[in-house]
């Protein structure tokens, strides 16, 4: 963990963070074609120095081809600065490397720091930003702020760019990737790392006892009913930061029961959002977990790091969590472990979607600013970076997917958690949801500390709901707060 972060800041609130961040502007309901005619201006109109046309669109004064979409100029650098966070930088210095292999005369130069507003800002305000950036971590730069005075460029032309592996990049990218970095029509950031939210276990440990992956919230509790036979808990929890982690799977179970409207109504804000049938049942479920005790006790009182560590050395046999959570707990999972992920449990067989649906997000956003000297080269970093050869050493050095299909082997590179997570991802197919409402108005800091009372035992599943119902009604009856269109 690097000295500016908060440790109390869990992965799910990061990628929260930077999308709340992208999407305050990006999906507002009010005064968006006064903004959209911002977003579209900016930049330094000249062609020539590889900045952006009028359009904010990055374009290089090199000859344009198939291998050089972009026109980057021959004796040009790319100036390339990575959020050096949980996955690291050397994936970007191995793209440095690729790139200089295809052009031989342009230099790559990819640095890295934890402080990226801090480091960037001023190069913002002196017109010498970065030809790419990954504005990522708790110090991000506000991308709503960027798109509003002009200063990313539109990054359309690299999905309809020609892949290095055949067909264009859109056409290797996962269902829906492009969705959280577009704004108004108009992708602004590419978010380059792909999550799937899903309940993980070790697979050794289920084979030693001879349990199946859970298909149902009642295979769920038949699993408990054995763990506990053992003097086990079916599930870690850390109250203190990251009890929330069980609202995520909640809202999955029930989405996946009633449908892709479901989520809907709870990003709308509805009145009556939190009584839908299905999320009724979902609270009841995890209601029933807590009553059979099934929830690891001391919850309460520690972190989500805690709570994990805890799961992977034994007192625990499941866990819910997006797909970062094998990098997070590297260093403490035992050898054998063989941790491994499975779609969000029906909660009856009769569920609207299949039981292979899956709660997908992407993150990571990597963007051009308008006015970069080598915004072309920019472009071209990222076409090198969603090569299929660039997305594996990615996943093989993170243990995380990126946004390209088809990147990860059968083994994962020996990882049983990435296989799992490229397995799902396979089965899901175009069966894929999110909701964004908690991300969108900022609710983390409401649902934490609910859902602690929660998995303590000290308010009821109805509680939990009506208390949920009254925070989203309160933000829906506050005329002050811009609200989110949801198609």
């Amino acid at each position: 963990m690097d000295a500016h972060q908060d440790p109390l800041e869990t992965p799910l609130d990061r990628m929260g963070a930077s999308r709340r961040r992208f999407l305050s502007l990006a999906g507002l309901s009010t005064g968006a074609a006064a903004l959209s005619a911002c977003a579209t201006g900016g930049g330094s109109g000249d062609e020539d120095s590889g900045g952006s046309d009028g359009a904010g669109v990055a374009e290089g004064g090199g000859e344009v081809s198939d291998e050089n979409p972009f026109g980057v100029e021959e004796g040009s650098s790319v100036d390339v600065v990575i959020f050096n966070g949980g996955y690291g930088d050397q994936y970007a210095i191995d793209a440095g490397v690729k790139f200089e292999e295809l052009h031989p005369e342009v230099t790559a130069e990819v640095s890295s720091t934890v402080n990226i507003q801090p480091d960037l800002q001023p190069r913002f305000i002196g017109g010498d930003p970065p030809d790419l950036f990954d504005n990522s971590g708790a110090q991000s730069m506000n991308a709503s702020a960027l798109i509003s005075d002009g200063s990313l460029s539109e990054l359309g032309a690299l999905i309809e760019a020609p892949s290095l592996d055949g067909g264009t990049i859109g056409d290797s990218l996962l269902p829906g990737v492009l969705a959280p970095g577009t704004y108004s029509g108009s992708l602004y950031a590419l978010n380059y790392m792909y999550t799937v939210f899903a309940l993980w276990y070790s697979a050794s440990q289920f084979e030693e006892q001879g349990w199946g992956a859970p298909a149902t919230w009642a295979d769920v509790m038949s699993i408990g009913e054995a763990a506990a036979s053992q003097d086990l808990a079916l599930f870690a929890w850390g109250g203190q930061n990251a009890a929330d982690y069980f609202h995520e799977l909640a809202l999955s179970m029930a989405i996946k029961e009633g449908g892709i409207e479901v989520g809907h109504a709870l990003d709308r804000l509805e009145e009556g959002a939190y009584e839908q049938p299905s999320v009724v049942d979902a609270f009841a479920a995890i209601e029933e977990a807590v009553q059979a005790g099934y929830f690891l006790a001391g919850g309460a009182g520690i972190q989500h790091t805690e709570a994990q560590t805890e799961w992977v050395t034994g007192a625990a046999v499941m866990y819910p969590s997006g797909s970062w959570i094998e990098n997070e707990q590297r260093s403490t999972t035992p050898e054998g472990y063989d941790m491994t992920g499975c779609a969000t449990p029906m909660l009856s067989d009769a569920a609207t979607m299949g039981p292979g649906a899956i709660h997908g997000a992407a993150g990571e956003p990597f963007m051009v600013p308008s006015q970069a000297a080598n915004g072309a080269g920019g472009l071209e970093f990222l076409r090198v970076m969603l090569s299929k050869e660039q997305c594996e050493n990615f996943s093989q050095l993170t243990s995380s997917m990126t946004i390209v299909k088809d990147t990860v082997p059968e083994d994962g590179f020996g990882s049983t958690a990435l296989s799992s997570v490229s397995s799902m991802i396979d089965t899901a197919g175009e069966d894929v949801f999110t909701y964004n409402f908690t991300d969108w108005y900022g609710m983390g800091e409401t649902f934490k500390p609910l859902w602690a009372e929660f998995l303590n035992g000290d308010i009821t599943a109805d509680e939990a709901r009506e208390r949920s119902q009254a925070a989203i009604d309160e933000i829906r009856e506050d005329d002050s707060r811009e609200k989110f269109d949801v198609e």
